[in-house]
């Protein structure tokens, strides 16, 4: 059931809301070269103008990524699932991405990464939550409409950003509170 509801909404990213202007910026966020640098930029950006949370973000934002990939690395090499283009052929798939990792489609690690920082930035600035997640909805979405994950590969690995950047900010809240008492 959980397997035939996924399919459906892959073929409707993947084929459905198929156009020339997504088909033109959608495989943008397949090259990590194309949409890291905004990131980055703007996470220096925010840790040279923002003194009250240079700390956490300058510790936070680099283990966040590490943690998402290396456990999402971890999990992909159990190849659990084929991606779509792979497993369902090029030819039923619209696929605009790379042929790389065709047994890695589980979780999607740009789904984690992404969703890690969103969840980071979002604690850290919740008047700009919705700029944060809609960067990050377009990366995830991008996924599936490329043709290299199925929905459940990056819902997944949302859950496991969040998770990541969940923990990772108690814990940096934790030692910084200790710290601070000694």
């Amino acid at each position: 059931m959980l397997e035939k509801i996924d399919l459906i909404i892959f073929f409707f990213i993947n084929n459905k809301i198929a156009n020339p202007v997504f088909d033109f910026i959608m495989p943008l966020f397949d090259e990590p070269k194309a949409w890291i640098p905004f990131i980055l930029i703007f996470w220096l950006l925010l840790a040279y103008k923002d003194k009250n949370n240079r700390m956490i973000l300058l510790i936070l934002v680099p283990i966040i990524i590490l943690f998402c990939d290396q456990i999402g690395g971890l999990i992909k090499d159990l190849e659990l699932r084929d991606r779509p283009w792979f497993g369902l052929g090029l030819e039923n798939v619209r696929h605009l991405g790379g042929l790389g990792g065709k047994h890695s489609s589980f979780p999607s690690n740009h789904a984690a990464n992404i969703s890690g920082i969103a969840f980071l930035f979002s604690s850290l600035y919740p008047k700009y939550k919705l700029y944060f997640w809609s960067y990050a909805l377009t990366v995830i979405i991008s996924r599936v409409y490329i043709g290299v994950h199925y929905p459940f590969d990056v819902f997944s690995g949302f859950i496991l950003g969040v998770s990541i950047s969940f923990i990772l900010i108690k814990l940096y809240k934790k030692m910084n509170k200790f710290m601070l008492k000694r």
